[in-house]
């Protein structure tokens, strides 16, 4: 803290020091969607980018909703395909079909996203700096302020009137901050290619990945995503899974390269302070059932311009006023996250003989037909509806 405070005197020495709107951390789907939108109210806001260009190193299956393209009007060039079926196996290898005749999601190049969504920031005025690592944040009475190092090693510290942090997990590494994640899962997938692939494929089981779930997502031609989210030793599962018998006979290269990132199970304590907002994957706004945070993120971000916008034109950055926004958000997704933490933690108490049974019982007893009934990223109607299913069959006297 030393060196802020360093810095800090030294700005408010420079009367020409210029004073951004917004400053907004993380040039992610979420940072560049806050910043469009706050960019079209006419406010002066800057990005701050810590990787050399944007969507680089992005860990993420790219499987976005149709209501979420449609809702936010996302832009479609970068779609690599429809998704309209959807094939889970059991342990057992039995497995369950979902279609419907209309594409209920899409694959995208999640790099060409997160450029495109930038760059319609850009296009309404935010500047996006890259390469700049922020270190440390300061949220005051008088501004808000952030410690940047640069690749060459120099360092620099902005200051605007709100700051909106959008690093996802990366939020635990900023100093200066209260809020950190304490539940978290891992992530981690390669890139494939593979033959005999057209659905998306999901596989569950206590040897593929305990308490969740792998998968296998089509792209372009006969490349793949394969990967898993689990709570431990990402790498030994990945790996594991991709020798299995459902995915190596099919695997045309054995040359992939990993990625493995942490992905927040809760949202954080608070996510909001003076002149400050976290949303998306930074505050835990994530679907707990899939690990999905782009629609949450985006449904977010803009309750965070509301409250921002509101700020500016009450002149109040207080933190009373900046706690409307966990209010308004927790009210929209809070039972949608609750409602998937059951789910998970009841499914993390499963054996695989009691997910054998799972499966075999969504092609009986109407529960396909509920499904396709349910919305892609509202969960929380046919949880309930399956969690009372599974308490009429008694599923835990189901033992292997």
């Amino acid at each position: 803290m030393q060196f802020l405070r360093s810095c800090r005197y030294k700005i408010h020495m420079r009367i020409k020091q210029r004073i951004h709107d917004v400053i907004v951390i993380g040039a992610g789907p979420i940072g560049s969607h806050t910043a469009y939108l706050l960019a079209k109210q006419g406010f002066d806001v800057m990005i701050c980018e810590k990787n050399s260009a944007v969507g680089n190193d992005v860990n993420c299956t790219g499987i976005i909703s149709a209501e979420c393209m449609k809702r936010f009007n996302l832009v479609s060039d970068v779609i690599d395909k429809p998704v309209h079926t959807i094939k889970a196996f059991a342990p057992s290898g039995n497995s369950v079909h979902y279609r419907s005749e209309k594409p209920f999601a899409y694959t995208v190049n999640r790099s060409s996203f997160d450029r495109e969504l930038n760059s319609l920031a850009q296009h309404a005025g935010v500047r996006t700096y890259l390469n700049t690592h922020v270190r440390e944040v300061y949220s005051g009475k008088e501004s808000f302020e952030i410690s940047v190092k640069y690749s060459d090693g120099t360092e620099k510290l902005f200051r605007s009137k709100v700051g909106v942090i959008a690093t996802g997990f990366e939020l635990n590494t900023l100093n200066g901050l209260q809020s950190r994640h304490v539940d978290f899962s891992y992530g981690i997938q390669t890139d494939v290619l593979m033959d005999n692939i057209t659905d998306v494929e999901v596989y569950f089981g206590k040897h593929i990945a305990p308490g969740s779930f792998a998968w296998v997502v089509p792209t372009n031609g006969k490349s793949a995503k394969v990967g898993l989210i689990v709570k431990n030793n990402p790498v030994e599962y990945l790996k594991r899974f991709l020798e299995s018998r459902q995915i190596a006979n099919r695997l045309m290269s054995q040359d992939y390269k990993i990625k493995c990132s942490p992905l927040p199970m809760k949202r954080i304590q608070q996510s909001y302070g003076e002149r400050l907002v976290i949303v998306g994957e930074a505050a835990g706004q994530v679907k707990t059932t899939t690990g999905g945070g782009i629609y949450f993120g985006l449904l977010c971000s803009e309750i965070a311009v509301k409250i921002i916008s509101d700020a500016f034109a009450r002149n109040d950055f207080s933190k009373r006023m900046f706690r409307n926004y966990e209010t308004e958000w927790r009210k929209a997704i809070d039972p949608e996250l609750k409602a998937g933490k059951r789910l998970r933690n009841f499914f993390e108490r499963l054996n695989d003989g009691q997910i054998n049974f799972l499966v075999n019982l969504a092609k009986t007893d109407g529960i396909l037909p509920a499904i396709r009934s349910s919305d892609f990223d509202w969960h929380r109607d046919i949880i309930s509806f399956l969690m009372g299913k599974l308490i009429k069959k008694k599923i835990f006297q189901n033992e292997e």
